[in-house]
């Protein structure tokens, strides 16, 4: 493949990780790297290691591979292939610290409906069988005025039944206990929810930066190459000067440790790419070697961004819409009226209670006879152990100092918050800048490498030189496409750190 082929097809070859077409164009195989996985292809796999040119190839045709990589650019978009949202929404679909958040909400849902339960009167029912042993009465000694001992007339039933029903209203709980752990449930329940809202958006964040990394490391991997490439140009070079006196054996294994360098440096991002594509590949849950298209036009321009005026106006931003600071004011407010719940057993509990009775015999009916018969009784008890107290407050202030504790996390999160936010926009403000810088080095890039062409056919330059100015042309536009990367992830950072993605995580 020419170098002029392969400098044209730059911008595309990344986007479209054209790895197969590209490694089909070469006509020689690059010289063995150090071992590296290899990744999968279209567009898991980076650009593929160019051989080395010659001079003469330098004006092939390249008019096939231009309508390919042409094609590829129309198809990205149709928008079919993998974007950022896109895989936000997927990871979403099962992630598994979303899933432990979920069961979070459902037991704190389930600890709201046993609180509530608490209103409910105390049902309880119960049955019991009893037999005596045989046994004689002892008579009744009415003393000598009533005529003295006479036979007792309480007869012995061996069987005894007895079913009964007890119903237990808590009366001071309704104000004391119930009503003061339904509500800690319930901010329980409000805490959980925010923690399992605060964990999508924060795994939807990584999802997006884990997509653009990806990206990056195809970039990355495609400059490596082209590095190895100018590498082995330098080599050869070096040894035609040496096998014509110009230059020393030094100078030609300089440039072979140069080679060796770009060796390494391409195994190295064999190896970037194989883990961005495992990592997006784990976080959606999919399985080995799956591939994807990318499906974002990442060199185009975005929409405007409502950059906050100030980091204070940012900072304020974030507290009125970060979920994080809700989820730690609940789980406060739970924690104090847990300690409500506990501090009820220093005071006397007033409980309404009525039993009914359906016995055989029923201990009510004097002298006992082994009939069935129903009796019933209502009544108030009022009862207080003062020895409660003591682990009663024990409880009271082991919740209050918790509470005390999430204050204090409280606090710590809001400094983070202000760090974050400011780390955040300072970044999107150096990313944004930093596009206008590779715009200018790309535009000098490609004059250089155009005069160089010009200069090669005209017999004035040598293929190294040319090589030299496609890769400085190479390195612009890897520069290029990391603005745009750094400005992507910049604002996925800005957004999530303002709280403005809350309500966009929703798979």
């Amino acid at each position: 493949m020419s170098r002029r082929s392969v400098t044209y097809a730059a911008p595309f070859v990344l986007l479209l990780s054209l790895a197969g077409p590209l490694a089909q164009a070469q006509t020689a195989p690059a010289a063995a790297a150090p071992a590296a996985p290899t990744a999968p292809p279209v567009p898991t796999t980076s650009a593929p290691t160019p051989a080395a040119a010659s001079a003469a190839d330098t004006d092939v045709p390249e008019r096939k591979l231009i309508e390919t990589l042409e094609a590829k650019l129309a198809a990205m978009q149709t928008g079919n292939g993998l974007t950022a949202d896109e895989a936000a929404r997927r990871t979403l679909l099962s992630n598994p610290d979303v899933t432990a958040k979920q069961k979070s909400v459902a037991a704190a849902d389930a600890n709201v409906d046993a609180s509530r339960a608490g209103y409910l009167p105390q049902l309880k029912l119960q049955a019991s069988y009893t037999r005596l042993s045989n046994f004689a009465p002892l008579p009744l000694d009415l003393g000598p005025t009533l005529g003295g001992p006479q036979p007792n007339p309480f007869p012995v039933i061996p069987n005894n039944y007895d079913m009964r029903a007890t119903l237990s209203i808590p009366l001071s709980d309704y104000v004391l206990r119930v009503s003061n752990s339904l509500a800690s449930a319930k901010h329980n329940k409000t805490a959980a929810t925010l923690d399992e809202h605060a964990t999508r958006l924060a795994v939807a964040r990584d999802a997006r930066v884990y997509y653009y990394q990806w990206i990056r490391a195809q970039w990355v991997s495609y400059v490596a190459a082209k590095a190895l490439e100018a590498a082995r140009g330098h080599a050869q070079d070096a040894k035609n000067s040496f096998d014509a006196g110009l230059v020393s054996r030094a100078d030609v294994l300089r440039t072979v440790s140069q080679q060796k360098s770009a060796e390494l440096g391409v195994a190295r991002s064999l190896n970037n790419v194989a883990v961005a594509a495992e990592q997006l590949r784990v976080q959606m849950s999919d399985p080995d070697q799956t591939n994807y298209e990318i499906g974002e036009n990442i060199l185009g321009d975005l929409p405007p961004y409502a950059v906050p005026p100030s980091p204070g106006a940012g900072y304020a931003e974030a507290l009125e819409h970060r979920i994080e600071i809700r989820q730690l004011g609940e789980s406060e407010a739970a924690l104090r009226a847990e300690a409500a719940v506990a501090r009820a057993a220093n005071y006397p509990r007033l409980d309404a209670q009525a039993n009914g009775i359906y016995a055989n015999p029923n201990q009510r009916y004097v002298p006992p006879v082994a009939e069935w018969h129903g009796t019933w009784d209502a009544g108030i008890v009022l009862s207080w152990t003062p020895t409660d107290i003591l682990s009663a407050t024990a409880h009271a202030k082991n919740a209050e100092a918790r509470a005390d504790e999430v204050v204090a996390q409280r606090s710590a999160l809001k400094n983070a918050l202000r760090v974050e936010v400011n780390q955040a926009m300072n970044a999107l403000a150096e990313a944004a800048f930093s596009v206008d810088v590779s715009r200018d080095g790309r535009a000098a890039a490609e004059e250089n490498y155009r005069v160089r062409r010009e200069l090669y056919r005209a017999g004035k330059a040598t293929t190294v030189e040319v090589t030299d100015a496609e890769t400085e042309l190479t390195q612009a536009r890897l520069d290029a496409v990391n603005a745009q990367m750094d400005v992507r992830i910049a604002r996925v950072q800005l957004t999530h750190a303002l709280g403005r993605d809350v309500g966009t995580d929703n798979p």
